[in-house]
């Protein structure tokens, strides 16, 4: 739906095999990411129902019911389920939380060794910066090209 530069989307069931702008079977709610704010309107309820009775969502829908919280709902009944929306976790095994947890333990548990290192002096650069002494150069030479004959005027 909307029109050129202004879309508007229906969250709709429908069957597996119908056409993308065919009949629904129902409306579940609308999404318009246009304004600022974008808004998002499921109706997370019925949304549930269809998922329990095996609705499989497109990536795109399982985002906006995540958003909307229909699918954290859905994982609470069926926590199996979770498998097959692993596109969903954008997290990797350096940015997980539990990763973070689980080093602080071990690092609570090390004891702390504090030695003192000296501190050293400041190194002074040199008052005048003596001159750029030449640099030699290493130039592959090519073959020269034979010098072109002279071609014989008509």
């Amino acid at each position: 739906m909307g029109t050129k530069a202004r879309p508007f989307y229906r969250v709709v069931v429908a069957k597996a095999l119908s056409a993308r702008d065919g009949a629904a079977v129902e409306t579940l709610g609308t999404y318009n990411p246009t304004p600022r704010e974008k808004v998002l309107e499921i109706n997370n309820e019925r949304a549930l129902y269809w998922l329990l009775q095996g609705a499989q969502p497109t990536q795109t829908v399982a985002y906006l019911l995540k958003k909307s919280g229909a699918l954290g709902e859905f994982f609470e009944q069926r926590p199996a389920a979770r498998a097959k929306f692993k596109f969903l976790d954008k997290r990797t095994a350096v940015m997980s939380t539990a990763s973070v947890i689980e080093a602080a333990p071990v690092a609570a548990a090390a004891p702390e060794v504090t030695e003192e290192v000296p501190a050293e002096a400041p190194v002074e650069a040199p008052a005048e910066a003596p001159a750029e002494a030449p640099v030699e150069e290493v130039v592959a030479e090519a073959p020269a090209e034979p010098a072109a004959e002279p071609t014989p005027e008509a």
